[in-house]
């Protein structure tokens, strides 16, 4: 048996006498027979540890408001994403703020966390996003990934003085040529307005 609201497996609180999913900690009912499925006997420790480091005993129980919002949120983004196989939910992150900024995400966009992780480019990437912040907070309106590869491009111009190349820019953070040319641009754009001048002089800034 598998939850309704986000398909993981289910499991047999008996302490509590409960049927509880694995994933998101809503109580889906009680139990009232031993006549379990094996494959959720010899599951259950792992995912009652499991939940217990997620939820503790925040557990949400089907006749509450906070399970009502909680389906309401399920439902909703279920259609944000029908049909979208590129993107993915954190459904932990959903259920807990009740907002969906910064919960889809583009699969495109995960692998360019990683490639950012790998190469050990997020100081680089966070001290650009402070300098584009304080230039124009318009220029961070793009996707993520292109948002990411502008910040470190404007970094190593001001620590360099030199342009990432295009091999480099797509390889790490997953975007295309024709994106890496755009960002390119605006980065030249900037530069030639002297604005990253007094960020040159001042890198404490960033």
């Amino acid at each position: 048996m598998k939850c309704e609201f986000c398909g993981s497996i289910l499991i047999w609180d008996y302490e509590r006498g409960e049927v509880v999913c694995s994933h998101c900690g809503i109580v889906q009912g009680k139990l009232i027979s031993s006549d379990i499925p094996d494959y959720a006997i010899s599951k259950r420790e792992e995912y009652l540890s499991l939940r217990e480091k997620r939820f503790g005993d925040n557990r949400v129980r089907v006749s509450s408001p906070k399970y009502r919002k909680i389906l309401k949120l399920y439902s909703t983004v279920s259609k944000k994403i029908s049909d979208k196989p590129w993107l993915e939910v954190d459904y932990n992150k959903l259920f807990t703020t009740g907002r969906f900024v910064k919960t889809i995400i583009s699969l495109a966009s995960i692998r360019a966390r990683k490639s950012i992780e790998k190469h050990n480019y997020w100081e680089l990437v966070n001290k650009g996003l402070k300098v584009l912040e304080k230039i124009n907070p318009a220029l961070l309106a793009r996707s993520e990934r292109c948002k990411y590869a502008l910040a470190y491009m404007v970094t190593r111009i001001i620590e360099t003085g030199k342009m990432p190349s295009e091999e480099e820019i797509v390889s790490v953070f997953n975007v295309s040529g024709t994106s890496y040319r755009r960002l390119r641009a605006v980065v030249l754009n900037i530069q030639n307005q002297h604005i990253l001048i007094h960020f040159k002089t001042r890198r404490e800034d960033i």
